[in-house]
């Protein structure tokens, strides 16, 4: 028992020691790529301060974030305006509902069914060009800025 306590320890001890992967680019390059598909997110609120959002729609952390971001939603979408960029998390395999959720005529609304409301819905093979590129540049700009977890949050540039 002893040395289990004791592995456990040590175990913990290095687990804190992990340095979280870096930015692979400066805020102001990340803000340049962020720029380019600033046009493919779902964005809530209005205020002046932009915060970026890599989410995966079947990731519990995002669905988390989401409904946190939706509890406060009058005092956040005053202050800020958040862009959402579905990015998937590959052992998640939901390259589908992103699609479903990109080309709905009510983006934010097939979101939230989805990630909130945790709805089953019809998904549909989607075989649409606008989408699938959406869907390509946003992951392209995640590999570049180094996206490596969900929620993935940026503020002026920086990963935080």
């Amino acid at each position: 028992m002893r040395y289990i306590i004791i592995f456990i320890v040590i175990l913990a001890t290095s687990l804190m020691g992990v340095e979280r992967q870096k930015q692979l680019v400066s805020p102001e390059v990340a803000m340049e790529l962020l720029q380019t598909i600033k046009g493919d997110a779902i964005a809530l609120g209005t205020g002046s301060q932009e915060v970026h959002s890599f989410i995966d729609p079947l990731c519990l952390m995002s669905q988390l974030y989401l409904a946190l971001i939706y509890k406060h939603n009058k005092k956040i979408f005053a202050k800020y305006t958040i862009y959402l960029y579905l990015h998937e998390i590959e052992s998640k395999k939901s390259k589908k509902h992103i699609l479903n959720i990109m080309s709905a005529a009510f983006d934010e609304k097939a979101l939230l069914s989805i990630m909130i409301d945790k709805e089953e819905i019809d998904l549909k093979d989607i075989d649409d060009d606008k989408s699938n590129m959406a869907f390509d540049r946003i992951a392209d700009v995640a590999r570049l800025v180094g996206v490596n977890k969900r929620p993935y949050i940026m503020i002026n540039g920086r990963a935080k």
